[in-house]
Parts: C-alpha cells; structure tokens; sequence
C-alpha cells in the first residue's frame, strides 16, 4: 500500500506527464518538414499552399499555388484530412493510411520534387526541388497545444483525485477517464497536426489507441455514473460496460463490422448517452439528498456538456455523413470543462469527499508545474540560457499566477463572511440583550449572516455539541442564548456546504457567547442580591424601627427610634455610596457614634485605640452592614436593658476574621437566654444577621453585667442567606468548626 500514498501517486503522474509529453512532442517533431500549410480548394478540390514558413524548405512558393503531386505521387484532398475517422468504408481507410506511407517514405528522401500548379497561369505546371527538414516547435499548430494541454491536464487532474482518495473506486474511476482523455487527446495530437503524412502504420497505430481512449473514457464514466454519488447498481454488474464496448472496440480495430461508422462513432454516441441516462437517474434517485445533487449540478453538467459538445460537433456529423463543425483538435478542449467543473465542485461541494484542503494542494502543485513549463518553454521557444530563464519564469509565477490564485480562491473557496470584529460584536450583542426572545432572535441573526443558510430550524434532538453531519448539509447547534438546539442548513444558500474549518468557528462561537452568558447571569444574580439586600435591610431595620416609633408614647422616645432609623439609613447609603469602606474608617465611626450615644444615657465608653484603627482592609458590603449593625444593636441593647454604668469594646482583626468583643456591667441576662432563642427583636435580629455572614454571635453573662462575642469572617460565603437562622451558639464558618 505504500505505493498508493498521495505524495507518490502524485510523483509518478508527474513523471509520466513529462514522459506523455516529451514523447508527443517527440512524434510530431520527427517528420520531415517542407514549411507548407496547405488546405483543400472547396471549387477545385485541389490542393492549395495556404502559407509558407518564412524559413522552410519551401519559402519560395508562392501561396494559392495548386500543389499537384509529391514525387510521382499525385496528390489528393484525402490526403490532408486531419481525422481519418470521417471515412465510412475501412477501404478508404486503407487506402488512405497506404498514401501515408508512401507520402511519408518520399519525403524522408534528401531531396524531393514538388510539382506546382501556378493560380496565375493554371495549365502551366513546374517543378520545384526542395530538401525536407525536421520540423520545428513553433510550427506546431494551436490544435496541437490544445489537444496536448487537454490531455495531461485530464491526466493531472485525474490522478490527483486518486492521490487524495486512492482507496475509492469512484475516484479510480475518475482517473481512468482522465488517462483515457490522455491517450485520445496525445495520439490525435500526434496525427492530426502533421504537415501533409506520417508512416501509415504509426498512423494507424495511433489512431487505434485514440479509439481505445475515446471508448475508454465513456466506460468509464457510464461506470462512474453508476454508482457516484449513490451506488445503483452492484460492483459485479459495472463489468457488464467493458463487457459490452471491449468487443465492439476489438472489432473496430480489426475490421470486423462492416463500417467505421458502425465500429466507431456508433458506440461513442450510445456511450454518450448512457452517460445522460446515469446522470439523469442519478438525479432522480438522489432528488432528497442536497449534496448528492450539488455534486451531479457540477459533474454530470460538465461530462454532459463537455462531451457532449464534442459529441454533437464531430461524431454526430459524421453519423450523418456530414462534415464536422469545427476542427476536432480544438473540440477536444470541450473535455477540459469536465475537469474544470470537478475543480469548483471540489471547491463548493467537496466531490469525492475532497474538501478545501484539496483545493490548496491543487494551487501549490498548479504552480509548480507552472514554473517548470514556463522555464521550458522559454529555452526551447527563445533559446534562452537557464538561469535568465528561471528568473523570468519566477517573475511570471510571483506577479501572475500568485494574484490569480488569490482571485480563484476568494472567489470560489474562501468564505465570503463576516469580518473577526462584527462577528465578536455580534456575540456580544447577543448576550448583552435584554430579553430572552431577544436574545434569541439575534443568534439565529448571527447564524444567518455568518452562513447565509436555507434555513435555520429547531432541532427536536438533543444536542451536547456542535458538529455537521449529512456530508457538510448541516450544522447542528447546541442550546445557548436562550435558544433551543438548531439546525442550520445548506449555507450559502446552497451553493456550498459545512467543513470542518465552519464547524470550528461555530463551536468557539458557541463558547464565547457561553461565556459572555455566564458573565451576564452573574451580574444580574449580584444586581438582584443586592437589590434583595437593600430591601431586607430597609425593611427589617429601618421600617421595623419606624413601625415601633409610631408605638411610642414619650417624644424622647420616638426621638431615639428616629435617630436609630436615620443611622440605619445612613450605613446603608455609606455602604452603597463607595466601592468598599475601609475597616479603619468604619471603627472610627462606630467609636464616635457610640460614644454619643452611651454619653446621652449615662455610661461611660473604654474604647481605646488600637493597631487596626489605622487598617487599610476594605470591606464587604455585607460584612459592613453586618458589623455596623451588629455593633449598634448591641449598644442599643445596653441602653435599654442592661442599667449599666461602664461599656468596654475591643476589635481585633486577624486569620480573616473581625472579632468584636462588647462588654457592660449591667443587671446581666437570664443564662437560659443565651441557649435557646433569645426573646425580644434586638437579639435575634443581632444574631441572625451575624449567621447570615457565616458569622458567630456568643452572648455569655458574667458575674458582673454581659459580654457579646461577635466573629463576623473578612470574605465570607456567597451562598449563605443573610436571613438564615441558627442558635446563638452555632458555628456556621469553617474556622468555627470542631
């Protein structure tokens, strides 16, 4: 199998390219040369001197002279036919391929005798002496060149399918027509654009190999058509074709059916349209598969169109004894639409399965080729040295063929999309609007502007990825955006399908909007806790402190509430109003409002200063509305119940924990109130909103008065609830745990 790796497959055809065409030009080369053209009188039926090369042996002719005979060979207007395949009768074949010889053995002679009929002075005869030479490369015709580029390109083209898919006998079928296209196109080359004869017998060989190419590359295309894109019938029946045309070929070749109509162009036309028949049922069988007809919209066209173009213009005339439309050396250039349509269908439709990538391989290795038959062309055309040669060839490639293979590949490969910053605007678009429908609508958008689809659909499958399926058909997109699993179809409006270069970009789309979605939903969950926050704590605090003041008998009474309420008011507009407090500035405060307070109601405040008054830590605003309200609630406490005369505060920082320390020497508290659930607002409001920051509230009587111990940790949990509730003892943080 080592033999069918592409890399391989690709040097021996190049190989024999070069061989195919050093031989060709070889045979056409080697035959003697008089610097005529010569054509047929459509009056006379005689034949005339078109033209004479400027330095042939026969430069003193004058043109629209009669050339009557070669030799004592006189001369007759079958002998110039270029295709001797318009000849019914295979005596007249004969016939003619014995004038060949003779014509061929005279003019290899060192000098010859053409006799000429002058167009002034018609009954006037002379004979003119002229020493045949070997004929040179710039006299070869133009259906020459046309017929030798089609053919190695067929070839080329052919093998370079196979080298990418060795193993499928689609793609060998393929290459068989294309070195079918060969051997047709190099031998009539060969035949076809000789001077006036070559050796009967080579004549003859060459034209039996020309009918082998031409029944060859219908077999192979009747068998192609068989079973690409869908198989229509078994592999065994596909021999049923050769099984057929061999036989009939044989018996062309031998003589052995009464007319070369019969032997030759009646099985080229029944080929050709076999041909239609498979593509047409082909395209029946195949009416629900998208790709399957894209594949047969490029290449059964172009067969049809192709061959049947040379079919109609030279066979068909022949069938009917008439006379070709056009010089066939040209018509075989019609086979060259097969191969450029296999080209733009790989491009737009991956035929054989070949994607862009095979594209790619084709530009480089067009280019080599390129280079090289420049740098050929310019030392045997111009006899120019080597190097001067190369330079040139690379100037021709460099400047030419490099911005013309950037023009082919934009226009028939490269994705005519949308550019890196519309598309990462667009995704931002998406996940930024403010609706689900939304939201929604703007990705189908996207995908419709990025792929230019048929359709977007909701897909009823479940859908974890983004993958293409039905050979490049689809694209299956996962759930995202708000949006269900979809199935986008038949980009670009049908005229390309999915690679695995759209699956990539599709799945990173996916990502990036997954992402952005993330982003999103975990701003809004933070706007909404916070709106929750600043509701609870208005409603909890403040309104429950206004609630209470309407209670209020004693105007000194609902002075305080009041006062307590604007306080409340205060720290959550502190804490709203900048990025983070800083635990320096929030002691500071509490110290001076706490002070003021206690100082009103007669108690004396130890609050001394300490290392973290001066703290830099920035704080939560949970944290912040937790120690500031704790804090409060506890002097607050004190005032009303504890009839204490002294307060000491102490607040330490440390391990990622605030610890406050609040002790009176007060009437104390019932122990039993410190185990259970406390009775009375203030304490279950004070603990309840240290264990909703993962904090602990410890309330411990003393001998003397009471001590709150308050754990409030610097980060704490973003899960935690700040409405959850616990015992006074619990411990809802790690670092209280065991």
């Amino acid at each position: 199998m080592a033999l069918w790796l592409p890399n391989r497959i690709i040097q021996a055809t190049l190989l024999l390219c070069a061989a195919i065409v050093a031989l060709t030009l070889w045979a056409a080369l080697h035959q003697p040369w008089l610097g005529l053209g010569l054509t047929v009188s459509s009056e006379t039926k005689s034949i005339l001197v078109a033209s004479t090369h400027p330095a042939g042996p026969a430069k003193g002719i004058a043109t629209q002279s009669q050339l009557v005979s070669i030799g004592p060979v006189v001369l007759d207007p079958d002998d110039i036919v270029e295709e001797p395949d318009m000849f019914e009768s295979y005596d007249r074949i004969d016939r003619f391929l014995q004038r060949q010889t003779e014509l061929a053995n005279l003019l290899r002679q060192p000098s010859v005798s053409l006799r000429i009929r002058s167009e002034a002075f018609p009954t006037a005869e002379a004979d003119v002496l002229v020493s045949p030479a070997r004929r040179p490369i710039s006299d070869l015709p133009a259906s020459f060149w046309v017929q030798l580029i089609t053919g190695v390109g067929a070839l080329l083209i052919g093998m370079f399918v196979l080298a990418l898919r060795p193993a499928d006998l689609a793609t060998r079928l393929f290459a068989l027509s294309g070195a079918m296209i060969a051997l047709s196109a190099c031998t009539a080359a060969v035949y076809s654009s000789r001077e006036l004869a070559i050796d009967g017998g080579l004549f003859r060989m060459l034209s039996a190999l020309n009918h082998v190419g031409s029944l060859g590359f219908g077999m192979a295309m009747i068998a192609l058509f068989l079973i690409y894109p869908r198989r229509l019938v078994p592999h065994w029946a596909l021999l049923i074709v050769p099984a057929i045309f061999v036989p009939w070929l044989a018996a062309d070749i031998f003589r052995l059916v009464p007319t070369q109509t019969i032997g030759s162009q009646l099985p080229t036309s029944i080929e050709m349209l076999l041909i239609v028949v498979a593509v047409l049922v082909q395209w029946v069988v195949n009416r629900r598969d998208p790709r399957a007809r894209a594949a047969l919209a490029w290449l059964g066209l172009s067969v049809i169109v192709g061959a049947g173009a040379f079919v109609s213009l030279i066979i068909a005339p022949i069938l009917v004894e008439s006379v070709p439309a056009i010089q066939q050396g040209y018509a075989f250039g019609f086979f060259l639409l097969i191969y450029a349509g296999l080209s733009l269908g790989v491009a737009r439709y991956r035929l054989f399965d070949l994607s862009e990538w095979a594209f790619r391989i084709g530009f480089y290795t067009g280019g080599t080729l390129l280079l090289l038959v420049i740098d050929a062309a310019l030392i045997l055309l111009l006899q120019m040295q080597q190097t001067t040669s190369l330079g040139i060839a690379l100037l021709l490639v460099g400047f030419g063929y490099l911005p013309l293979r950037g023009t082919l590949w934009s226009r028939f490969v490269a994705n005519k999309t949308l550019a890196d910053h519309e598309v990462f605007r667009s995704v931002i678009d998406v996940s930024l609007a403010t609706t689900a429908p939304e939201r929604s609508a703007r990705w189908r958008a996207l995908m419709g502007k990025l792929f230019d689809p048929l359709a977007i659909e909701d897909s009823n499958e479940a859908v974890s990825d983004v993958g293409v399926r039905d050979e490049g058909v689809d694209l299956l997109l996962p759930p995202v955006a708000d949006t269900s699993a979809l199935i986008v179809r038949y980009p670009w409006q049908g005229r390309r399908l999915f690679s695995t270069a759209h699956q990539d970009l599709a799945r990173e789309l996916v990502r990036l909007l997954r992402y952005t979605e993330e982003s999103r939903h975990a701003y809004e969950r933070g706007s909404l806790e916070e709106r929750n926050r600043i509701a609870r704590d208005l409603h909890d605090d403040v309104g429950a402190r206004l609630l209470s003041g309407l209670y209020k008998t004693e105007l000194g009474d609902t002075h305080t509430v009041l006062r307590d309420a604007i306080a409340d008011i205060r720290t959550i507009v502190s804490g709203l109003a900048t990025d983070q407090p800083v635990l320096g500035q929030v002691i500071a405060s509490l110290r001076h409002e706490a002070g003021e307070r206690l100082s009103a109601a007669g108690i004396d405040l130890d609050w001394p200063i300490a290392a973290n008054d001066d703290s830099e830590t920035p704080l939560d605003y949970r944290v912040y509305r937790c120690f500031v309200s704790a804090h409060r609630e506890a002097v607050s406490n004190i005032i009303r119940h504890a009839r204490a005369s002294n307060v000491a505060i102490h607040v330490s920082e440390g391990d990622g924990l605030l610890h406050t320390v609040i002790s009176d020497d007060g009437i104390g508290i019932d122990p039993a109130r410190t185990t259970g659930s406390p009775n009375g607002h203030g304490l279950r409001g004070l603990i309840q909103r240290v264990n909703g920051v993962d904090g602990r509230a410890v309330i411990r009587p003393l001998p003397i008065g009471t001590t709150v111990e308050i754990t409030i940790p610097l980060a704490p949990n973003q899960s935690a609830h700040p409405d959850s509730s616990a015992t006074p003892n619990a411990a809802a943080h790690p670092a209280f745990k065991g």
